[in-house]
């Protein structure tokens, strides 16, 4: 059996993790997870242990490591004035 997704289910399997990543985020932070398009396979902080236990459900499936937190970038406004010097 091939376990490697095709396009088309590569294509699906991102469509489901763009689609639940506020989930992901908020149940399994720190985690490894092995999931498809139809949902998530196995989680564990040990990526041996989720790789075992999805290998042995006999689906495809892609592993992704949720991280600890994401981080945003704010840009702030900079104002300049001029600064003029005077001789009086």
């Amino acid at each position: 059996m091939d376990t490697t997704p095709s396009q088309e289910e590569t294509q699906e399997i991102l469509k489901w993790l763009n689609r639940n990543r506020r989930v992901l985020l908020d149940l399994y932070k720190n985690q490894y997870i092995a999931y498809n398009a139809n949902g998530i396979i196995a989680h564990s902080k040990h990526l041996r242990e989720v790789l075992s236990i999805a290998e042995a459900s006999g689906q495809k499936f892609v592993i992704y490591f949720v991280p600890r937190s994401t981080g945003s970038v704010q840009i702030l406004p900079i104002r300049f004035r001029a600064v003029v010097r005077h001789d009086w």
